[in-house]
């Protein structure tokens, strides 16, 4: 299909698999994004607590969109429909 861009629809990038990707450790991710070890610990484990002011710094560390970091496939799917709608 010429002209539509292909979104490519995969499993998300979790905070913890960015962070291996980017070769950080979780101290060096945890400063990088100015929260304790603890706290960033808890997120690797259950990223649905992460106030948005925070999602936006991670998409900055990790140079990727937060909507994909934390919505991932689904956003991803949504994108996908709009264009091929437009």
């Amino acid at each position: 299909m010429k002209g539509i861009k292909e979104v490519s629809i995969q499993q998300r990038d979790t905070l913890r698999s960015l962070r291996i990707k980017f070769g950080y450790t979780q101290e060096e991710a945890a400063t990088l994004v100015g929260v304790s070890v603890k706290t960033l610990r808890a997120w690797e484990k259950n990223s649905s607590n992460v106030p948005y002011q925070k999602m936006q710094t991670f998409e900055r560390v990790y140079n990727t969109p937060h909507d994909f970091i934390f919505f991932g496939d689904e956003v991803a799917f949504s994108e996908l429909m709009r264009e091929r709608i437009s």
